[in-house]
């Protein structure tokens, strides 16, 4: 089983994220903090490692890895 990881390095962390957008299971956590700050969390229970969050990422910032390695 895979579970979707994001790379923090990468990611750009837009308010409007189109991954977080695309994910059907609602497993991405969009917060918000002070002066435009914003971490996108991915909630690996809600997860279920189908992909199409990686296809909408436009930095290619997530990733698929096995659900054990993940812990």
């Amino acid at each position: 089983m895979r579970v979707a990881r994001i790379d923090e390095n990468i990611c750009d962390r837009s308010p409007f994220c189109p991954a977080a957008m695309s994910c059907r299971f609602k497993a991405f956590k969009v917060t918000f903090g002070g002066s435009f700050r914003v971490n996108i969390s991915i909630d690996e229970e809600k997860c279920t490692g189908c992909g199409v969050c990686t296809r909408y990422c436009p930095h290619g910032a997530i990733e698929l890895i096995d659900r054990e390695k993940a812990s």
